[in-house]
């Protein structure tokens, strides 16, 4: 059976055709009127600074770009899951409506569909079960340990628990497709009661129906973190006219597995290199173990590259962040205090702190909303903050220099305070800021000298902006999930000729080995297939 007469013959392949060519033409399309525009931003200028800067994508990124696109949009927030929660009952319900209205009455569809559903039951064992062991490891920690075990060793459990999830299902895959198509094995799904007799017993009904809501539910989530930490070839920040000797790309704010990161922090240095950044801070949540492990590293391999000892102190009870550089020791919030741990202070001590030891402390993401008690800052004012010590405030965090970060640079230049910025990622994305440093001395990358060159506010924080916002939701909406679709449409309207090639060829792929297997089961015998799988 050719594929034309498989388009004729068969309803829901003509229907699935029909808008797999209408999605070629719609990218071909955009292919044609599209140019990739990219923006940065000097947000202590004020002033786009696009014309000295560009960002180029290498060709791996091409190759495999929708996979790339596709992290970047689901992000690690997980929000989405709403939609599902809404969705995938509705979608399931009108699937069994018209199974029962005899829309999938054939023999051979039931009999693919207990593969699907074994594969399914396999995979909601298996990431149930990663999901248990992994919630149990980080309650006994918080138990032992408190907080301070859990932002300091979650991450680490998580990535260890699905990517094993992952590596165990792509075997239970592999096998069945062996048994499948071996002349001599069989699968012998009889035996899985759950499959054959559901129809006439409620009880187990139900049971099937929560499988596969929860089996494809954790097969989501578990691909949305194989995504978003898998280290994608990053773009390429190219200056217009090369940096001298003097001239620095710096980045102050990010995470690595030893916090919230999803990046290991090899993988994270070999990132910044990748896209021609000079140096960074690691400023992992309450410690400093992924900053120690980013200076061997470097050392280790004889690489170009600066990496700045730094810690985000993180007080989530009075939701204020601070990172601090320059010192190899790690203090938390008073909230992770555990006897015989590192040293635990509330914010005014850590910043006295900080400055008495000689090293620098700034604010990230500051709140800037009104103060109960007047004064303009949650929970601690700029005033208070000031007059404690900092030596500045992030104007730029993860590419955004919106109203309030706009008040916080004036705030800070009207008071000598430094203004800087940080990229603040956790996952695969584009590095979304930087800071641009010209240093008297080149050959002093001293954090004190870093720091006395950024009080003078000569510096350019820069914010990158991948793909201007054409589409704007609600931030309603966005908060319930949708901002993957806004994201989305947005990429859609700033991809370039070979963003979209790319996009066309996947699709093309796809299009195939669905074809190929659609007619690779239209063809076989049905008493071949049922010996195989019953």
């Amino acid at each position: 059976m050719n594929l034309r007469s498989l388009v004729i013959k068969n309803k829901f392949f003509t229907i699935f055709s029909v808008f797999f060519l209408l999605w070629v033409v719609f990218l071909s399309i955009l292919s044609i009127i599209n140019e990739r525009t990219v923006i940065f931003y000097d947000a202590l200028g004020q002033v786009d600074v696009s014309s000295e800067f560009s960002s180029q994508l290498p060709l791996l990124r091409y190759i495999i770009e929708p996979f790339y696109v596709i992290a970047y949009v689901l992000e690690y927030e997980f929000t989405w899951v709403y939609l599902f929660l809404i969705f995938y009952p509705i979608l399931r319900g009108v699937y069994l409506y018209l199974k029962k209205k005899g829309m999938f009455s054939s023999r051979k569809f039931r009999l693919i569909n207990y593969i699907i559903a074994d594969i399914i039951s396999f995979a909601f064992k298996v990431l149930i079960l990663a999901i248990l062991v992994v919630g149990l490891y980080v309650l006994i920690g918080f138990f032992i340990q408190g907080f301070l075990f859990v932002s300091r060793n979650f991450m680490v459990a998580i990535q260890l628990g699905f990517h094993t999830s992952f590596i165990l299902i792509l075997i239970k895959f592999i096998y069945t497709l062996i048994k499948l198509f071996h002349s001599q094995l069989k699968l012998n799904l009889s035996k899985k009661v759950i499959f054959r007799k559901s129809l006439r017993n409620t009880k187990l009904r139900l049971r099937r129906e929560m499988i596969f809501f929860l089996g494809i539910g954790a097969l989501l989530i578990g691909s949305n973190i194989i995504l978003i930490s898998t280290p994608f070839p990053p773009h390429k920040i190219i200056p217009t006219v090369p940096l001298e000797d003097d001239e620095f790309l710096f980045d102050f704010h990010v995470h690595t597995i030893y916090s919230d990161g999803w990046l290991s922090v090899e993988e994270r240095i070999n990132w910044y290199m990748q896209q021609g950044i000079s140096g960074a801070a690691f400023s992992d949540h309450d410690n400093i173990r992924g900053a120690i492990i980013a200076q061997s590293y470097v050392a280790e391999h004889g690489l170009d590259f600066v990496v700045f000892m730094a810690e985000e102190w993180t007080d989530h009870e009075n939701d204020i962040h601070m990172n601090y550089f320059g010192i190899a020791e790690e203090i938390v919030p008073l909230e992770s205090y555990i006897p015989g741990g590192p040293l635990a202070m509330n914010a005014s001590d850590l910043i006295a702190y900080v400055k008495v030891n000689g090293g620098y402390i700034t604010v990230n993401h500051y709140n800037y909303d009104s103060n109960p008690k007047g004064g303009y800052g949650v929970p601690y004012t700029l005033d208070q903050l000031r007059d404690w010590g900092v030596d500045g405030f992030e104007i730029v965090n993860s590419g955004s220099y919106g109203w309030k970060y706009q008040q916080i640079r004036n705030y800070c230049l009207n008071n000598n305070l430094t203004c800087i910025g940080g990229s603040d990622i956790h996952t695969n994305e584009d590095l979304n800021s930087f800071i641009k440093l010209k240093l008297a001395d080149p050959t002093n990358l001293t954090i004190a000298n870093i720091f006395n060159t950024l009080k003078n506010n000569t510096h350019q924080i820069i914010a990158v902006n991948f793909y201007p916002n054409i589409v704007n939701f609600p931030d309603d909406l966005n908060d319930f999930g949708f901002y993957f679709v806004e994201d989305f449409i947005n990429y859609l309207l700033n991809m370039d000729l070979y963003q979209a090639l790319s996009w066309i060829i996947w699709s093309s792929m796809i299009y195939v080995l669905i074809f190929l297997i659609y007619r690779k089961i239209k063809n076989v015998d049905l008493r071949f297939l049922k010996d195989k799988i019953l």
